[in-house]
């Protein structure tokens, strides 16, 4: 309970009995100005002064203003008509934010046709708690019944008509977000750079625009609409960016853009203070932004203790954690006069430090991954890169559960939020808005996607752990597979080497069909498991994680996937491709890594370390290594699983992603997929490093695209080459040519049976 401040400087009490005296003098004298308003019909009331107190403080405690004005004298509903009668209650609500009223009698005397209340009142109030005002006094009349005198100060004793209620907040500086090791990726009162540029001073526009796409991993044709606003005399924005980022692009923007500091307002380099964000939105999906409290949301935040015009958490950590990154502000509620003289102290809220939060993320990795998926798509503009609905990268710790590197793509500069910023906001979000890939949305989390070949993977360990296939038994893999004995209803299925008029992949065991990912091997799986079990590929599937959020916790909303049960063969066989009526998140993909690697040991992920700094008495441990599940995998089934997937990128002629890592300073071992959609196909990659002792599960995806092994395998080996000092394998030449359609199974078919014929 917070206590009510009831000690008045004398010259405060003077004053107070002064307005106290002029606003009893109002019930007494004409007020000619005064226009009564439309009002409830007067009602005799019943029963004694008390009853009359108890029913207007019920009729506020529910903020029945019509009840409560019926229950005032007809004096009191000429000096205050309803609607201003209305506006008093309303007014000193939104300050206090009301969450009700109560009240203890204490005395009613009664002098002929007046009574006379003394009472006490409690205010509740999700900011102040508790606030009492003690010792108040409320005058009655008889009209036909007991009628309160009424004024403003039944509110709160000493709001007159010439005073107003206020509340005084003052903030503690918000703290600061940190990675893995330290480092900033959020920072109160960081310098933040203001970028300009002048067409007519650039040597060359195309320069500039590769210097700005990579400096702030927006794709060029954005960029380049931008540009096409402006004169080339005009001078406008472009970008934001952290100190740290702005000096490792500083000679670049100043030899391609001429974004060069001068004296004066028109430099093309500004700076200030605010919330700075590290790299440019490299981790924008994971740490959020600050932005001013939106007006359909006041309610909320409201009751959270926050005015209109607070800036507050609005995404990702910064959201998710905004009581801790925030802290709680010393607040006073005042009643002041009209030249700001303060008559009384009300309540008091006692304010709370706020205190950094420590993510599982390491920054450089996150910045690698996150300038990878940015570079790629930018440099692959002429092929897929221009029509790709974009893509996410995840990286997990597969002995923790500790997620460290989360990119989707595309993201956007979370400074775009900021009043403070020099975007012109209105324009950054409408551009945001309107952009198809949907940059809003964390790719990793909330968007499912149709797996295929990465799916494999399940329909492998199902296979070998149900002994529905022996792990060395030789499977005659062709380019045409029939499944009528099964009850399939395809005449005909085809394998992907078709499509690319490659030679047959011919006679493999289990783990050579995962790394020659051969689809009428895992058609005759999934035929086999549905005919033994309806069931065993989806139970597989759940026991693995699909079907279900994986529990993160701090990132907004997570997606399920879908794992429905075949209701016939044909189903059945395009599930165990990843096809059909399958969907998975890139989290989930990323724990499937995971699990094979690390012998089924289920943890669960998470984002937040710990919040506080260590040390220090506001360090608190938010999450840390759980083992969720020691899943009951087959020992066997599991070498054969990983068996296969380090084939993938070491066997050449067989494994689909051997051409990527070919002559890496280092062996991975993953698994590629291209899902067919109604449009381009979904580029898979989802890999486990290194292949010995691994540590680090990936897995990423890029919409509308290619095939997993010519899209995403190249960007998780560019992630490796730099995060781990190598040299760095160029993006291949061919991403820079026209796009070429990748054939769907259908038409590789009719070509195949039209050349048969």
């Amino acid at each position: 309970m917070v206590p009510s401040f009831r000690v008045l400087p004398i010259v405060l009490f003077v004053v107070l009995l002064s307005l106290s005296a002029c606003e009893s003098a109002l019930l007494q004298e004409s007020l000619t100005a005064a226009t009564p308003s439309p009002a409830p019909e007067i009602e005799a009331t019943a029963g004694e002064p008390a009853d009359v107190l108890a029913a207007f403080i019920g009729a506020w405690a529910r903020e029945d203003y019509e009840a409560m004005y019926r229950l005032i004298a007809a004096r009191s509903r000429e000096l205050y008509p309803l609607q201003r009668f209305i506006n008093q209650y309303t007014a000193a609500h939104s300050v206090i934010r009301f969450a009700g009223v109560s009240h203890r009698l204490k005395t009613v005397t009664n002098q002929g046709r007046t009574a006379v209340i003394n009472y006490d009142i409690v205010i509740d109030s999700p900011t102040f708690g508790e606030i009492t005002d003690e010792d108040r006094e409320m005058r009655l009349i008889q009209e036909g019944g007991w009628k309160i005198a009424w004024s403003s100060m039944d509110i709160f004793d000493g709001l007159s008509s010439r005073a107003r209620l206020t509340e005084r907040a003052d903030f503690p500086p918000r703290a600061n977000i940190y990675d893995r090791n330290g480092k900033l990726l959020a920072e109160e009162g960081g310098e933040v750079y203001s970028l300009y540029v002048v067409k007519q001073d650039m040597p060359n526009i195309e320069d500039c625009l590769r210097t700005l796409a990579e400096a702030t991993l927006r794709q060029i044709s954005s960029l380049r609409g931008d540009f096409a606003n402006y004169l080339a005399e005009t001078r406008f924005h472009v970008a934001e960016m952290d100190p740290v980022r702005f000096t490792r692009y500083r000679e670049a923007l100043a030899a391609d853009c001429a974004i060069t500091r001068t004296e004066g307002p028109f430099s093309k380099i500004l700076t200030y203070r605010s919330r700075s964000y590290y790299g440019h939105g490299i981790a924008t999906h994971i740490v959020g932004y600050i932005g001013a409290v939106p007006a359909d949301e006041l309610e909320r935040w409201e009751a959270r203790g926050r005015s209109a015009g607070d800036l507050v958490g609005r995404a990702g950590i910064e959201e998710a954690y905004e009581d801790t990154l925030a802290g709680r502000p010393q607040r006073y509620l005042r009643i002041v006069d009209g030249g700001s003289l303060v008559i009384r102290e009300l309540a008091g809220a006692v304010g709370s430090a706020p205190s950094a939060v420590t993510l599982t993320i390491d920054r450089d990795l996150q910045e690698i991954t996150a300038q990878a998926l940015a570079d790629a798509v930018s440099y692959a503009v002429p092929n897929w890169g221009g029509i790709t609905a974009g893509g996410a990268l995840v990286a997990l710790d597969l002995r923790t559960g500790e997620i460290l590197a989360l990119a989707s793509y595309p993201s956007f500069d979370p400074h775009i939020f900021n009043p403070e910023t020099s975007y012109n906001i209105g324009n950054a979000v409408l551009r945001l808005d309107r952009d198809v890939r949907n940059p809003f949305v964390n790719k990793a989390l909330a968007e499912q996607y149709t797996p295929g070949s990465v799916y494999k993977i399940v329909t492998a360990l199902a296979a070998a752990a149900e002994r529905i296939w022996a792990p060395e038994a030789i499977f005659e893999c062709g380019y045409i597979w029939r499944g009528g004995e099964y009850g399939d209803s395809e005449r005909r299925r085809t394998d992907w080497r078709l499509l690319e008029d490659r030679e047959p992949t011919g006679p493999v065991n289990m783990p050579q069909a995962l790394a020659a990912s051969c689809n009428p091997f895992f058609y005759e799986m999934g035929a086999l498991m549905y005919r033994e079990d309806p069931l065993m590929q989806v139970r597989y599937a759940e026991l693995l994680g699909f079907g279900a959020p994986s529990g993160l916790v701090g990132l907004g909303i997570e997606a399920a996937g879908t794992v429905s049960p075949p209701r016939e063969p044909a189903a059945a066989i395009n599930n165990a491709i990843g096809q059909g009526e399958v969907t998975v998140t890139v989290l989930q993909m990323a724990q499937l890594a995971a699990l094979i690697a690390n012998g089924g040991q289920l943890y669960q992920p998470y984002i937040v370390s710990h919040v506080g700094i260590e040390g220090e008495a506001d360090y608190t441990v938010v999450n840390e290594r759980t083992l969720k599940a020691q899943l009951p995998l087959d020992e066997e089934a599991l070498r054969v699983v990983r068996e296969g997937m380090c084939m993938v990128t070491t066997v050449e002629d067989l494994g689909t992603a051997e051409f990527v890592f070919r002559g890496a300073p280092y062996q991975l071992c993953g698994k590629t997929g291209t899902a067919e959609t109604a449009g381009n196909p979904h580029a898979w990659f989802v890999a486990f490093y290194p292949r010995e002792n691994p540590k680090i599960a990936f897995a990423g995806v890029m919409a509308q695209s290619r095939e997993g092994s010519e899209v995403v395998a190249p960007l998780i080996r560019r992630i490796l080459d730099v995060y781990y000092g190598h040299p760095v394998e160029p993006f291949p030449e061919w991403w820079e040519e026209p796009y070429v359609p990748v054939k769907s199974q259908q038409q590789a078919l009719a070509e195949f049976l039209a050349e048969e014929n």
